[in-house]
């Protein structure tokens, strides 16, 4: 009964789950400024890593932690660390991508960079966001792994 309810209502659910999850953001930001902690994506930049690159692999499908994924090549200032929205101007995107979540539509996999144990979005990011706000704790990728020729630093 539940789950029929959740289908008839969902243009205000999914509007209900960005609101949360901008809140989140929000809160996690001030959390983040008094304990000084990153919660900043951090910004991929493929030339910054031209030096210390020793080749590509392209390793497939897999399923990735959303807790690995720690960065964006492109959209790393419109998301927290942990993917929360911290701008509304795309919020169009993001309720089509959630009521589509919440009918099992099978979305494409999201396309991520591996560095080390750390994986940054090249195409995705809303559908990890959304994944995120709805409680996923994996999400199918693309994942093509660079290898360098010194370990790449811990993120913050």
């Amino acid at each position: 009964m539940q789950k029929q309810l959740l289908f008839t209502n969902l243009d205000s659910f999914a509007n209900q789950e960005f609101s949360r999850a901008v809140r989140k953001g929000a809160w996690r930001s001030i959390v983040s400024w008094f304990t000084k902690q990153c919660n900043n994506l951090l910004p991929f930049d493929r030339d910054s890593l031209k030096d210390v690159m020793r080749g590509q692999r392209h390793l497939g499908l897999q399923t990735v932690p959303l807790d690995q994924i720690v960065g964006s090549e492109g959209r790393f200032r419109e998301f927290d660390r942990a993917f929360f929205p911290r701008q509304t101007h795309t919020m169009d995107r993001w309720l089509s991508l959630a009521k589509a979540q919440v009918r099992s539509v099978n979305l494409q996999p999201v396309d991520l960079v591996k560095v080390g144990e750390s994986y940054f979005v090249t195409d995705g990011n809303h559908r990890i966001s959304v994944a995120r706000a709805l409680g996923q704790q994996f999400i199918e990728a693309q994942v093509v792994e660079v290898m360098t020729a010194v370990p790449f630093p811990r993120p913050c």
